[in-house]
């Protein structure tokens, strides 16, 4: 099999740790995403040499977890993730081990890994080594725990949703005793902290398979420790594309129940204030297309550019229109302006028109609708043309 031009530099870093008398692979998902034939992301590499000794030989060695065995290489504006072969044991934390043993055979270090298809190494001559079966794993489209799938999942229980989230993203079958151990096992779930729940979970709902592993999350019963999402009957009417962010997902429910709390959902999901005004951004541009059935100038003009990705994926996710980006961003492109600081009739010209009137909510509502006007082309963007209107409409007062 060729191997991904990306592994040539990871070669490099691999042969200087051999010429210090060190033995090196590439290891874990790098690996199966080569056999597989999908794309290479980051590239890890395990070694027999301890840090200190990493450190002795690049130049450029960032310390990120030492106790652990870990450092990050750069090479070639490139960073490495180097970490010693070793075993682990004793897991009080369901995270950390308590102990970890640094050892000098891959194939022990290889034995501590979660998943078979995980479980594979590469030297710099493109050889496999393989001693759990990861490539027929891979080949049958199965996620097969490495040993015992109990103790696997004992000592990480978030590796159970890394299961169901790489039926997600590879479209494989979790099988026999490994499926059984996830069923038996669930509830070890509510040990893990729910900002890593919350990236696995999101993960799972990015994924082309996210049908299938909505089903696997109802049959082992995850589901029952992931908020909010038991009971939205998910398995039976999953989005029908891909979702990549929370925001996405937040408004998807939204659309599967019109009494779904957003703002709840986000709160016990520990999402960012970023994530949240997203959130609002999307479900408000959702109310304004759902409003008009179709996208509007006004839609275009409301929601930011950089969500654009974003509302057309829940609306294709949702059965309900594909390709809006497009269209959105021709709507856009035709806009007569872009911000209410282009308009030409500002506020303050707006209370000089009515100096007798309190300042109050007229003053926004009026210019709001001033905007909306001048945005969907019923009023030229003209200073005198903008100010005949606001006469003749007639603000609401606030006295």
């Amino acid at each position: 099999m060729k191997h991904d031009p990306l592994f040539e530099q990871a070669f490099e870093v691999m042969q200087r740790i051999e010429e210090a008398g060190g033995e090196a692979y590439i290891a874990g998902g790098a690996v199966r995403d080569h056999v597989s034939g999908r794309a290479v992301g980051d590239i890890d590499i395990a070694s027999s040499l301890p840090p200190s000794k990493i450190q002795e030989i690049f130049e450029k060695v960032i310390p990120v977890g030492i106790e652990h065995g870990t450092v990050i290489v750069r090479h070639r504006s490139t960073s490495y993730e180097v970490t010693t072969f070793r075993t682990e044991s004793g897991y009080e934390d369901y995270r950390h081990p308590d102990e970890v043993t640094f050892v000098s055979d891959i194939r022990t270090d290889l034995a501590r890994r979660d998943f078979t298809m995980n479980a594979m190494a590469m030297d710099r001559h493109g050889r496999i080594i393989d001693p759990f079966d990861g490539r027929k794993a891979i080949k049958h489209k199965q996620i097969r725990a490495v040993g015992n799938p109990y103790d696997r999942f004992q000592e990480d229980p978030l590796r159970m949703m890394r299961a169901v989230r790489f039926s997600s993203q590879l479209c494989f079958e979790v099988t026999g005793t490994t499926k059984e151990a996830l069923v038996k096992q669930a509830s070890l779930l509510a040990n893990i902290s729910m900002e890593r729940v919350a990236e696995e979970t999101r993960k799972t709902f990015a994924g082309q398979g996210i049908k299938n592993a909505l089903g696997l999350l109802d049959e082992t019963g995850l589901f029952h420790q992931l908020p909010f999402l038991e009971g939205m009957g998910l398995q039976k009417n999953p989005p029908l594309s891909p979702l990549k962010s929370w925001p996405e997902i937040a408004v998807f429910l939204c659309l599967q129940d019109s009494s779904f709390s957003v703002s709840a959902f986000l709160k016990t999901w520990k999402r960012s204030n970023q994530e949240k005004r997203e959130t609002d951004q999307l479900k408000e541009a959702m109310n304004l297309y759902t409003d008009a059935d179709d996208v509007t100038s006004w839609l275009a003009y409301c929601l930011p550019e950089s969500l654009y990705s974003s509302f057309d994926r829940v609306t294709e996710a949702a059965g309900m229109d594909r390709g809006i980006k497009e269209r959105l961003l021709d709507r856009k492109h035709h806009l007569p302006i872009c911000d209410r600081k282009d308009l030409e009739f500002e506020s303050v010209d707006l209370i000089a028109l009515h100096p007798d009137k309190r300042k109050g909510p007229w003053i926004s509502e009026t210019m709001k609708a001033v905007e909306r006007r001048v945005v969907e082309g019923v009023l030229e963007n003209d200073y005198e043309k903008i100010k005949e209107w606001v006469i003749t409409w007639n603000p609401p007062g606030n006295i």
